[in-house]
């Protein structure tokens, strides 16, 4: 089957990603649509997307991760989004592939390919916070095309028509299980969602921004932030008793004597936590 190639728009959030983002770039064909949506306002993402021909939105704020994919998303003009992280890359068949599980499962609301991690082995992501235990998948990796719980935000290939039915991401989750929140809607009004086991992605992981105390504080306070919201929005249970708990547990684990990174990031988790819980005062 050939690729349709003027039918899939790449949709690509970055901040301060300039690092990875070439990568990822190279490994895309030169003919596809790609809209980069900038949240850090990066001289160096702008002269990026200058050389590669893409389309940029720029915005003078970080504006969230959700908030950002829905403007791409309008933005692109391709039948299906392929929402990647930065610091990802394709293998030469991850299209085709996609493509060709859009028309083998036409009742599947989005489609995940294989992600393979910096280490070379797979990331599968088989459960979510959101999720109750006996929706989690096992623990053995699919070795075929397979029907899952939950999506991985590494890589969402989706018919932009179904994105858009159910209104793209929640832009109340600044950053973080904003992928888990999007899959569980996609299954219940559209359809289930779909594992590709010959569509690969290699995604490094955690390069898709620096990784300085600054940054892991916005992350962690975010992290704690989205986690509370998003269990809320799905009716879990104790949501206050378990994160509050959850974040004293990492204030008290051993990385915290010995790097100012993972201090600042929980530290950082638990004042998100207050903050939506409406504890703000603690602080």
């Amino acid at each position: 089957m050939s690729l349709l190639k003027e039918n899939i728009s790449f949709v690509v959030v970055c901040y301060k990603s300039s690092a990875a983002l070439k990568s990822l770039l190279i490994s895309i064909p030169k003919e596809l649509e790609v809209v980069l949506v900038d949240n850090s306002n990066d001289k160096e993402t702008s002269e990026i997307a200058n050389s590669y021909d893409c389309t940029l939105i720029q915005n003078q704020e970080n504006i969230g991760y959700g908030a950002a994919c829905n403007l791409g998303a309008e933005k692109a003009s391709g039948t299906y989004l392929l929402f990647i992280n930065p610091d990802s890359e394709l293998k030469p068949e991850t299209l085709n592939e996609l493509i060709k599980a859009a028309d083998n499962y036409p009742n599947a609301s989005a489609f995940n390919p294989k992600i393979i991690g910096r280490s070379g082995k797979q990331s599968f992501k088989r459960r979510s916070v959101l999720l109750q235990k006996s929706e989690w998948m096992s623990r053995k990796f699919p070795e075929s095309d397979k029907e899952v719980s939950v999506l991985s935000g590494a890589a969402i290939f989706i018919k932009k028509e179904n994105f858009t039915k159910i209104n793209g991401f929640d832009e109340k989750i600044f950053l973080y299980h904003e992928d888990d929140d999007i899959s569980i809607r996609l299954k219940e009004e559209i359809g289930p969602l779909i594992y590709i086991h010959n569509s690969i992605i290699t995604h490094i992981g955690g390069s898709s921004s620096s990784r300085d105390k600054t940054i892991a504080k916005i992350k962690g306070y975010h992290m704690g932030r989205s986690r509370v919201y998003a269990q809320k929005k799905h009716g879990l249970k104790v949501v206050t008793i378990r994160n509050i708990m959850l974040a004293v547990i990492q204030i008290l684990s051993p990385e915290m004597l010995f790097s100012k990174r993972k201090r600042a990031k929980y530290t950082s988790f638990l004042k998100g936590v207050f903050a939506e819980l409406n504890l703000k005062r603690i602080f």
